[in-house]
């Protein structure tokens, strides 16, 4: 199978989609409505991820028809995907009641991943290998579900999440064919970013619609089933990908451990996030998205090529790309309100 064409196709399938959600939005979606914790001015339709959920699933649907990939290792993307999903929607809708639900859901389609995925056996920590064993298939699935909320939590200004998730999904797919030297491991990261792309179009700032929950929610699995696919042919692309995603897991983490040790509720709306700061200094959304952007690629794409490249080791790349972005985060005012930063 041609994975140009079929990126391609799914790209202006995907946007045609969004297109018609958003001309649309007043039967098919819900508003959200601004309040003193949104970022947005207007009432704007969300849940418009459904667009990239059902392409790309059809996407990676396809792609078992080529018989030089792991088909079990896609079946469980699909599965795990659909089932983050349908839980975002529900979310979207209302129809979910209480964190506990949504965490229960996000659990059972992380073990799926971990379990129709797997993991490395053995994993390099610095100048040591160490086996994995039933600690790692844990670690993995807090792994998975952590990626899957902070997307949420990341997803709170105009093309933030969707770019995000095209530049990792692209600088994925480049690194894990540096490294594989088959373009057919890079397939289903290039579906995931061209799907992403075409929603993107009508996500950017002014956003004429939001992805909701079922958008963000399904990148992180996604995105993690993609880190969990790279290491299952070489564990080293774990870090290259955890590497890939630090902007988003340093601004989340630190953001969490703040508001936990200031007893505030994690899962409430709020506008503590560093990029969230950055919206407000900047008083712009797109210059937000594209100085996160810029850090990707300035930064974090050259450690993640030394790390494939074995230049430098897997856990030193990540301290290396993590620290500086866990100081930004702090001296930005992560997980401190608007008002006391």
């Amino acid at each position: 199978m041609n994975t140009p064409i079929l990126a391609t196709a799914l790209f202006f399938v995907s946007a045609i989609a969004t297109r018609q959600l958003v001309a649309n939005s007043h039967r098919l979606s819900t508003l959200d409505i601004p309040n003193e914790r949104s970022s947005h001015l207007t009432p704007t339709p969300r849940g418009g991820g459904i667009a990239f959920v059902a392409t790309s699933l059809v996407g990676f649907l396809l792609l078992l028809l080529n018989d030089t990939l792991d088909n079990k290792s896609l079946l469980a993307l699909c599965c795990a995907g659909a089932i983050i999903a349908m839980a975002g929607h529900l979310d979207d809708r209302q129809k979910i009641s209480g964190a506990a639900v949504r965490l229960v859901l996000h659990a059972i389609g992380a073990i799926i991943l971990i379990i129709g995925i797997g993991i490395p056996s053995q994993i390099s920590l610095f100048d040591r290998t160490v086996n994995t064993g039933i600690i790692g298939s844990i670690l993995g699935v807090l792994y998975l579900v952590w990626l899957l909320n902070l997307f949420n939590f990341m997803d709170g200004t105009d093309g933030i999440a969707a770019i995000e998730a095209i530049f990792v999904c692209i600088a994925g797919a480049i690194l894990n064919y540096h490294v594989l030297s088959d373009i057919n491991f890079s397939a289903a990261a290039i579906i995931l970013a061209s799907c992403t792309f075409g929603f993107l179009l009508y996500n950017w700032s002014p956003a004429k619609i939001f992805m909701g929950d079922i958008g963000s929610g399904y990148l992180g699995i996604a995105i993690g089933g993609l880190s969990l696919m790279a290491a299952k042919q070489q564990h080293e692309l774990l870090w290259v990908w955890i590497i890939l995603l630090a902007v988003f897991v340093s601004d989340a983490t630190v953001t969490l451990i703040r508001r936990l040790l200031r007893k505030q509720k994690p899962h409430v709306a709020h506008r503590s996030h560093a990029y969230q700061h950055l919206a407000i200094r900047f008083n712009s959304h797109a210059k937000v998205s594209l100085l996160l952007l810029a850090v990707n690629i300035v930064w974090l794409l050259p450690i993640a090529f030394f790390v494939a490249n074995k230049q430098l080791a897997g856990t030193t790349g990540v301290v290396v790309a993590y620290v500086p972005l866990i100081v930004a985060a702090l001296v930005l005012g992560a997980g401190k309100d608007s008002a006391t930063n």
